[in-house]
């Protein structure tokens, strides 16, 4: 077959997609529903195995399809971004828990799992533990319609969750971790990062310790928090309270 059919293979995929109104299938899924006298063009047939079909339909995907792999199966889809892939899942499927959405994901849990944190830190999606300590997604612009009041809650409690998500992720265990370390990772505007950081402390959930800065640059310095009286704090422990 030669390069001229590959807007044909690239058109034909991109269809049996939209006719099953799916972004994504399994390579068995588009071979089984793929014309047979297409596969034999490629030297395919309906017996031919799923890496026998990646390797030939590959070079024809062109530039609106890509390969995903997950833990189980290779699929072929749109070229979507993971975070739209991730966000479109959780719209379509509010109160969805993690563990489910990646069964429905293409994705290995590595990856799913950095984007959907990186989504979490950026403020974009919600994550809200029920009843049964499960945690629900959600989209924030999800919630325009609530009361302002639920809506500035919810945010602040993913915001709280998403500083202890970094506080464990940098800390590896140990009890101090660098207030510098921890701002540079969630990467938020300085003064929603001092405001959280406020609100920890405030009720205990947190406590500051101050220490010799003569090892840290002076950017790690600004990084780190200065209170209204001028005392430098550079680690912080994460205590939390009757409520975590």
């Amino acid at each position: 077959m030669t390069n001229n059919s590959f807007p044909e293979i690239e058109t034909q995929i991109s269809n049996i997609l939209n006719k099953k109104a799916k972004k994504f299938l399994t390579v068995t899924q588009v071979r089984t529903l793929f014309p047979a006298k297409n596969l034999k063009q490629l030297k395919l047939s309906k017996k031919s195995s799923s890496s026998e079909v990646l390797k030939a339909l590959n070079p024809y995907l062109g530039k609106s399809l890509k390969t995903f792999k997950g833990p189980r199966s290779v699929y072929i889809g749109f070229d979507i971004p993971i975070e739209s892939m991730i966000s479109d899942f959780i719209k379509d499927k509010p109160g969805i828990s993690t563990k489910q959405l990646g069964t429905k994901l293409p994705l290995l849990k590595k990856d799913y799992i950095s984007v959907l944190n990186n989504l979490i830190r950026k403020g974009l999606v919600c994550c809200v533990i029920n009843d049964m300590h499960n945690p629900k997604l959600e989209l924030f612009q999800d919630k325009k319609n609530t009361v302002q009041k639920e809506g500035t809650a919810d945010k602040a409690v993913n915001q709280r969750l998403a500083f202890k998500s970094a506080y464990d992720e940098i800390g590896k265990g140990r009890n101090f971790v660098r207030i510098h370390r921890i701002r540079e990772y969630l990467n938020w505007p300085d003064n929603q990062f001092n405001r959280v950081l406020e609100e920890l402390m405030a009720d205990y959930t947190i406590e500051l310790h101050g220490g010799d800065p003569s090892s840290l640059t002076e950017e790690q310095i600004d990084n780190s928090y200065t209170d209204k009286k001028g005392f430098l704090y550079i680690t912080l422990t994460w205590w939390g309270n009757k409520n975590e």
